[in-house]
């Protein structure tokens, strides 16, 4: 009787979704189960009946599991062996031995060799049972469910999860996050889930954003930020999905820190660069601070730094004088640069006035009290302000603009 390659359910499960989810090494190793040869012409020695173990480690809100390949070795036909012509042999803990991935993968005898990035990929593919599908959204909703953490994946791969880890993943954060992207920001984001819908991948896309190749240089441009993943090969499907979505540039360095550093996903229109490339720029987003957006900030990577330029608030991936804000707090919040006259709009540096001290000698007078505003005030929105910072019973444009700034420091 010929002996055939027997793999479990399981295993064929977890191969057949690794190989949806991108896994060369996944694809090509259901080639060989599928073969209707010998054991001995697919598998090097005596290696059969393969199946999986998860090895599980707890590391709070989930668990990290990593897949370790089972398979039999034991001659089942030797007149010695305790089980002989027992069907079930193969299955019993003590007839089976423990195998790593990189060891599976060498006993199939008419594969590889792989690169070390194939087998990483693998290892973490073959840890979700479950094909992934990312989707890009723009409402706030979207962003919400994309940043609770009551949504995530309740596994991960072997490897340290960042978007289990990711600081905006509690529900007051997530909030903010949600409400600045969608109504602030105007973002972006694309989004990995499971076959249960549970998130295992985010990432934000800034659909037009302006790079700088010099100061008098403007190119428009599109940008996928920084990767939050709970599988390391999501990492790459996400990366795939926004090069084929078109979107030009991505984070070099998955990371905070590297904020100038990208690659390009895809030719740029009238530039010499070619997908691959790597490159050093300044970028810039301009905002529309939709009035909807009611309050707070993000933890920003890449466009950390709030600028009010010309008139324009501008987030960029550099600091400068016309910076007002950064974007690099935990708590839901903006940290104050600078401060914005609600009256002309003009940037200063007093902490103890709202007004720049032009506006400050324009509109205060001095008495034996101290300084005191003069005119009248006027309610809006349930807080008294100074009447000439309205006309026709609207605040004027540059005091619109410091409340919707203002809205940026509240948490």
């Amino acid at each position: 009787m010929i002996m055939k390659l027997n793999v479990s359910n399981e295993l064929k499960s977890r191969l057949t979704h690794a190989a949806e989810n991108g896994s060369v090494i996944a694809k090509d190793i259901l080639s060989e189960v599928k073969k209707n040869v010998p054991v001995e012409e697919v598998i090097r020695g005596s290696y059969n009946f393969f199946s999986t173990k998860r090895k599980r480690t707890e590391a709070g809100t989930f668990k990290k599991i990593r897949i370790v390949f089972t398979a039999c070795n034991k001659d089942l036909g030797h007149p010695n062996f305790p089980d002989r012509n027992n069907p079930q042999a193969p299955w019993f803990p003590e007839n089976r031995t423990d195998l790593e991935p990189s060891t599976f993968i060498e006993l199939f005898k008419n594969l590889g060799p792989y690169q070390p990035d194939e087998i990483n990929y693998f290892c973490s593919a073959i840890s979700l049972d479950s094909k992934v599908t990312i989707r890009l959204h723009d409402s706030m909703n979207d962003f919400m469910e994309a940043y609770l953490e009551s949504n995530y994946s309740p596994i991960s791969d072997g490897s340290e999860s960042s978007l289990h880890n990711s600081c905006m993943r509690y529900e007051d954060k997530a909030r903010n996050a949600a409400d600045f992207y969608a109504n602030f920001a105007g973002a972006k984001i694309l989004v990995a889930r499971d076959d249960s819908s549970n998130v295992v991948g985010r990432a934000i896309v800034w659909s037009e954003i302006t790079l700088w190749k010099s100061i008098n240089t403007p190119i428009a441009a599109s940008l996928l930020d920084r990767i939050y993943s709970s599988h390391a090969f999501v990492i790459e499907l996400i990366r795939k999905q926004a090069q084929e979505a078109g979107i030009l540039l991505r984070r070099r360095y998955n990371d905070y820190t590297h904020t100038t550093d990208f690659t390009v996903l895809n030719p740029i229109e009238g530039q010499e660069w070619a997908a691959g490339d790597i490159i050093q720029v300044s970028l810039t987003v301009k905002v529309p601070a939709c009035r909807w957006h009611k309050k707070g900030v993000p933890y920003l990577d890449t466009f950390y730094s709030l600028h009010l330029t010309h008139g324009n608030l501008e987030l960029r991936n550099t600091e400068g004088d016309t910076s007002i804000a950064t974007c690099r707090s935990t708590e839901g919040c903006a940290n104050r640069k600078k401060y914005v006259c609600p009256k002309c709009g003009k940037i200063h540096i007093f902490p103890d006035a709202a007004f720049c001290k032009n506006c400050q000698d324009m509109y205060y007078v001095s008495t034996v009290f101290g300084k005191v505003l003069k005119g009248l005030s006027v309610e809006y929105k349930g807080k008294k302000y100074p009447s000439f910072l309205f006309r026709k019973g609207r605040p004027v444009p540059e005091f619109r603009r410091y409340l919707q700034i203002e809205k940026l420091f509240i948490s």
